[in-house]
């Protein structure tokens, strides 16, 4: 486990998650981020705005798992939270803290590790993870502390890589692994591994990179002494399916309606709000 969390640190250093929206920038320029956080909102993660309720958390103490370079840690500050932000990533921490300078935001964001988080039971209102906790080895053990340092009545809100999405059962698994001959090349294993990066990637190291269905993240909720209140399935574009060349005809010419309907049941994400139970007497 402990290898996994250095590759994860090393990996995310090297490659914070949005990057490739302006790889002609560079990396702590205001300009960089303004490009990365409009194309990320606007395109990658354009439900997000919608699905999490930022300006509903204004006033109240916010833990964020796993910060990155400080994106969501932005809407947080818009919203004038009480915010905390950790990461597993060293150069993360410096990347967030500037990127949020521009804004003239300076909260607590801190190295850490989402199995062992440094804070004192019952110290935060809401407890945030964004596409992150699906590389940490013990997920269990990430959402019983996150329930540790949640008040009485505290949120948790995570979202999750949805293994019943188009993208993982289509181009993953069918289309790359099986169609294309991975089977044969690499474990599935490590297939999921080079979602992050390129499967050509042989310097970098091999990042955690799990799956869940709807049911299996209710479950575990529910073993974190959690109850679950909502889950949502979000985030589908024409970039999740495979044969691009087909697909570009095809994608243009299909009801907002319809594309709306497949990303709640196919989409990339899965999304969980659970609210802490409170302890027996």
């Amino acid at each position: 486990m402990e290898i996994e969390k250095q590759n994860a640190s090393q990996f995310w250093s090297k490659s914070p998650a949005g990057w490739s929206h302006a790889p002609n920038e560079s990396p702590g320029e205001k300009e960089y981020f303004e490009k990365v956080k409009h194309l990320r909102n606007t395109h990658e993660l354009r439900t997000l705005l919608d699905t999490i309720p930022f300006k509903s958390f204004a006033k109240k103490k916010v833990l964020e798992l796993g910060c990155g370079q400080g994106f969501d840690a932005y809407e947080f500050c818009l919203n004038q939270c009480d915010y905390t932000g950790i990461d597993i990533a060293t150069e993360n921490i410096k990347r967030a803290k500037q990127n949020l300078s521009y804004y003239g935001f300076n909260p607590e964001i801190h190295l850490g590790d989402a199995e062992n988080l440094p804070f004192s039971d019952h110290t935060y209102d809401i407890v945030y993870s964004n596409g992150v906790l699906h590389h940490t080895p013990n997920m269990k053990q990430s959402f019983k502390e996150a329930n540790r340092v949640l008040k009485k009545d505290g949120e948790f809100y995570v979202i999750l890589y949805h293994k019943h999405s188009i993208f993982y059962i289509l181009t993953v698994f069918l289309f790359e692994y099986i169609l294309k001959g991975g089977i044969f090349k690499y474990s599935m294993k490590k297939r999921r591994s080079t979602i992050e990066s390129s499967i050509n990637s042989e310097d970098a190291p091999a990042v955690l990179v799990n799956v869940y269905t709807k049911r299996k993240l209710k479950k575990l909720l529910k073993q974190s002494d959690f109850h679950v209140f909502d889950l949502w399935v979000r985030k589908l574009e024409l970039a999740d399916f495979p044969c691009q060349r087909l697909m570009k005809h095809i994608w243009p010419n299909l009801s907002p309606r319809f594309v709306h309907w497949l990303e709640k049941h196919w989409g990339w994400y899965v999304v969980g709000h659970a609210i802490k139970k409170p302890h027996k007497s």
